[in-house]
């Protein structure tokens, strides 16, 4: 038995595909299979059963496979416990488009400043696509509302933090007068949203906006940037969590105001997910440290205005 057995077994169950597996770890399909099957032929059991839509584990696959993710998992500890500074490793992170205001580019900063070694790369996305991007391990984890449509098998799913939607209009808006406003009121007006909640009715505010009426769309982009600019000249209201008003430049300088839902609460959960078939690195650890860390604040300080 062999490590690169092992590492190889957990490629193909993290794909369900002898082919996707190889093609990842950048060798041959044959030297896939080969590893495998000699594999199974050590241990005297059958570790997948394959089938014209995939490979999928057995029982005691299933098994064998979460030990050999503890073993890659320890070694890797081994590797950097004798200089944690000098961590090093890729890792692809999937994140809903509110996390890239604020929280996210904080976690990156503090993480290349204490690690420069480390590479990670973001996808922007809407929840359900960043399943789907877990699902296919194209994202080792991902940032997402955690709604009812966020399940799977083999997926984790663990609450960051909670928070709510309030209504943004400009500072000359009739709603800007008021302390708070109807929601029923709020869809009457102009609405510029984030685009990619709109390629779908199940993603993001759009799903959460339909269950109370049909929302009056205008303009759609993807940029948040945009989207506030358009909502500072008057030109449409927009809807954002209460935590993307920590230090928002438009709000300090009040072009902007954030309103409270007066009969309706938009809660929402920010969540992490990851596939239980992924084998966690050092790397998605002091992110998810980092990132529980900014979360915390960024709640504390949210909840407290």
């Amino acid at each position: 038995m062999r490590l690169e057995q092992l590492f190889l077994l957990i490629e193909v169950a993290k794909y369900n595909s002898i082919s996707l597996a190889a093609e990842h770890a950048f060798i041959t399909q044959p030297a896939v299979s080969s590893s495998i099957s000699k594999l199974e032929d050590e241990l005297g059991t059958q570790l997948f059963r394959r089938t014209p839509q995939g490979a999928y584990p057995t029982s005691i696959g299933e098994i064998v496979i979460e030990k050999a993710r503890h073993i890659l998992d320890t070694i890797e500890e081994i590797k950097q416990i004798s200089n944690t500074s000098a961590l090093t490793g890729d890792l692809s992170v999937g994140i809903i488009p509110s996390m890239g205001d604020k929280i996210i580019p904080n976690v990156l900063y503090y993480l290349k400043e204490k690690h420069p070694g480390i590479n990670i790369s973001l996808t922007v996305a809407e929840s359900i696509n960043i399943l789907q991007n877990i699902q296919s391990g194209k994202n080792d984890i991902g940032i997402v509302l955690l709604t009812e449509e966020i399940t799977g098998k083999d997926i984790c799913c663990e609450e960051l933090f909670k928070d709510k939607f309030l209504i943004y209009a400009a500072k000359d808006s009739p709603l800007a007068q008021q302390d708070s406003v109807s929601l029923k009121e709020a869809l009457g007006y102009p609405f510029v949203a984030y685009n990619d909640e709109f390629t779908k009715n199940n993603g993001g505010i759009t799903s959460i906006l339909k269950k109370h009426g049909e929302p009056n769309v205008i303009f759609r982009f993807c940029n948040f940037e945009l989207i506030k600019r358009v909502v500072s000249q008057g030109i449409a209201i927009s809807f954002f969590p209460k935590f993307m008003s920590v230090d928002d430049i438009y709000l300090q300088s009040g072009e902007i105001l954030p309103i409270p839902i007066s009969d309706v609460s938009l809660g929402i959960t920010v969540g992490l997910i990851r596939s239980t078939r992924h084998a966690v690195s050092l790397v998605e650890k002091e992110f998810v440290e980092a990132l529980k860390s900014m979360c915390e604040t960024s709640a504390t300080i949210s909840n407290g205005n």
